[in-house]
């Protein structure tokens, strides 16, 4: 890891937790149907640490209070109050409290598809996944269209029309303001490596050995982890973890019991689902099926 620490707001100091009973987290995961539709996330963190984790959307948010430290791109950068966080699909990232006081975000996950049927509208839209020039920047324009994506998103008689109307307009200015002015162009990814991540895919349900999945790749189990996290971010066994919770997140939307969803997903018990879920998106799955 570098050690370069890139700064994004301005991180308390001199401030300390009052004494007694810590705080407790309060987070939140909701869903819209708008638009093919997209997750939304509230949180209000004070010990909260995310194991490292990639997303198949968009992950644009805003830190709110307090300090969130991240690491990625092999550095760690300090967001603070204001930030904007913009994350494109499949970068590697992880991180938690900056500061004793901890910190508060709005996030949205926004599928490619819907940021695509959005972008082509505009006339912006480029074949490929579209990077972003950092993972944390301050815009205030930015910050601003994001608090009013969430009054729409929150507010009880805001219709699915003004929320679709406010997404046509925001997105492309998202987009051409944080965004590269290039796509993110595919990644050639090795046959072998390919055929592992489809088998994950198809076979995540399952009880998997790494013993199976280097010889279907036909290397070693160090080539195996090695080569599939250089094309992949992440290692066989995280991103069996990932696949599982992206596919936990489809049955709760469904209605689905959280114990059902875990044995269906493949974990071992409810238990497991939770911590897993709750390391990767930062609130646990009865917390998303309630919401």
């Amino acid at each position: 890891m570098a050690d370069t620490a890139i700064e994004c707001g301005e991180k308390a100091r001199g401030r300390s937790e009052p004494p007694g009973r810590p705080p407790r987290n309060r987070a939140v995961m909701k869903h819209s149907d708008v638009l093919g539709g997209l997750d939304y996330l509230a949180a209000d963190y004070h010990r909260q640490d995310f194991s490292k984790h990639v997303h198949n959307e968009y992950l644009i948010g805003l830190i709110e209070r307090g300090v969130h430290d991240v690491w990625c791109r092999g550095e760690v950068w300090h967001a603070g109050s204001g930030t904007v966080a913009t994350f494109a699909p499949g970068e590697p990232h992880f991180g938690g409290a900056g500061d004793d006081l901890g910190w508060s975000q709005k996030i949205f996950y926004m599928p490619e598809g819907l940021v695509r049927q959005v972008l082509e509208g505009s006339g912006q839209h480029e074949p490929g996944t579209i990077d972003f020039k950092s993972p944390f920047q301050e815009n205030a324009p930015v910050a601003y269209g994001l608090s009013a994506l969430w009054r729409l998103l929150e507010h009880e008689h805001s219709s699915a029309l003004e929320i679709e109307e406010h997404l046509i307009r925001f997105l492309p200015h998202v987009f051409a303001q944080v965004g590269r002015s290039r796509v993110a162009e595919p990644k050639f990814v090795p046959p072998r490596f390919r055929d592992v991540c489809d088998f994950i895919h198809a076979h995540f349900d399952e009880v998997l050995q790494l013993a199976a999945l280097a010889a279907l790749a036909g290397c070693s189990k160090a080539t195996l982890i090695d080569g599939f996290k250089a094309h992949f971010g992440l290692p066989p066994t995280r991103y069996l973890i990932q696949v599982r919770i992206d596919e936990a997140r489809r049955l709760l939307r469904r209605g689905q019991h959280v114990a059902q969803v875990a044995v269906a997903v493949g974990f071992a018990d409810q238990s497991h689902l939770t911590r897993h879920f709750k390391a990767v998106l930062g609130v646990t799955p009865a917390r998303y099926l309630s919401a």
